[in-house]
């Protein structure tokens, strides 16, 4: 395991060295920590498996003739475990028949030295599997990233072509209707009431198009201060006055007026905005939706915890998992099929998890749901 004072740099990479001769690793340690590498010793096969199945090494150097247990042996069962697969191993042998080395690479070996040591092989064979292995991992992440960014265009060209065109191709035909001069003042306003309405979900679903898309690129700054989140909620409150006042839902704002906490405002009308525009989508025509806070408990005073309720639809259990994982942007049709792309709630989990926190359902089909979350006072 390691010797506590080879732990050179915590970014330095972790040689596994494995040999039962304690004179062969004396030498070839001496070699390799000229170079500040973190070296680890093991002396047989088996203290060398369970020793990758604490700490995964950059490399192991293996020396192939041990009792118990080959090097080949080794090697053929850290290739079989997904964990350990991708580690280079490096024989180390005297053996040096054709026919062992190619046992030795086709056990997944991905070179050797041969002993008696000579300097400038090892240092040269090492550094060379390192830097492999280094651009190995660096493609692996940037196949990862691609992956990612591949996921997120194919999003947002979803929302633009499904959940874009929709709305403004609604107002356009408003505006043409309004044109006509036969319409009466009830239907002119029911009219334009309704694209309102539609404008109003734009913007908003733009709002969040442009967090998302500085979210995904790591372009949102965290700036927490002194705010009044019953203000935040009120302003919330005005914004989506249109919305609940066509399905005819009452917001309440139950947030004490003296009540300050350390947020980022941004990101706290962020949260207030969709869950209070999620609460009105799946209520019933005539229900409430309430916004405050909860009796903080005695152990817990230095955070405080806001809830937003509706008396809707509530959310089948099954349904509860799926919209909490962030990557899903799981949606589901409102009272008045209303559509949704699922990413406010996506901001709203990412938002309240920069400040510390945890986004909660409870829900009970046919009587509503609560949404809360915790951010810290301080």
């Amino acid at each position: 395991m390691f010797e506590e004072s080879q732990v050179i740099d915590a970014n330095a990479p972790i040689l596994l060295m494995v040999d039962d001769h304690p004179k062969n690793l004396q030498v070839l340690g001496a070699i390799l920590r000229k170079f500040n590498y973190n070296i680890a010793v093991a002396r047989s096969g088996q203290q060398a498996i369970d020793f990758v199945n604490t700490v995964i090494p950059d490399l192991i150097l293996l020396d192939i003739m041990m009792p118990q247990m080959d090097g080949f042996e080794v090697c053929e069962r850290l290739k079989q475990n997904e964990k350990t697969a991708d580690i280079p191993i490096i024989f180390v042998t005297a053996l040096d028949s054709h026919q062992d080395k190619l046992r030795g690479f086709s056990s997944g070996g991905v070179d050797y030295i041969t002993k008696p040591f000579h300097q400038e092989e090892v240092v040269a064979r090492v550094k060379a599997q390192l830097t492999i292995q280094k651009q190995r991992k660096e493609l692996s992440q940037t196949n990862i990233r691609l992956k990612e960014a591949n996921v997120t265009r194919d999003r947002l060209f979803q929302i633009i072509a499904h959940d874009l065109l929709g709305p403004v191709a609604n107002v356009a035909e408003v505006l043409k209707l309004l044109n006509f001069e036969s319409l009466s003042p009830t239907e002119r306003a029911e009219f334009t009431q309704g694209a309102l309405l539609s404008v109003q979900q734009t913007h908003n679903l733009l709002k969040n198009l442009l967090y998302w898309a500085k979210s995904q690129n790591q372009e949102i700054d965290f700036n927490p201060s002194r705010s009044i989140p019953m203000q935040t909620a009120e302003e919330c409150i005005t914004l989506l006055s249109g919305q609940a006042k066509e399905k005819e839902v009452a917001l309440h704002n139950l947030i004490p007026s003296s009540l300050v906490i350390n947020a980022d405002v941004n990101m706290l009308t962020t949260i207030f905005r969709n869950l209070l525009s999620n609460a009105i989508k799946y209520s019933n025509a005539g229900s409430v939706v309430k916004i405050g806070i909860e009796e903080p408990e005695s152990s817990n005073k230095d955070h405080v915890v806001f809830y937003v309720q509706d008396f809707g639809i509530g959310i089948e259990e099954s349904n509860i998992e799926k919209i909490l994982d962030p990557q899903l942007h799981f949606s589901t049709p409102g009272t008045r099929y209303e559509k949704g792309v699922g990413l406010g709630l996506s901001l709203c989990i990412e938002f309240i998890h920069r400040h510390r926190g945890e986004l909660k359902v409870t829900s009970t089909p046919g009587k509503g749901s609560r949404f809360s979350f915790n951010i810290p006072i301080y």
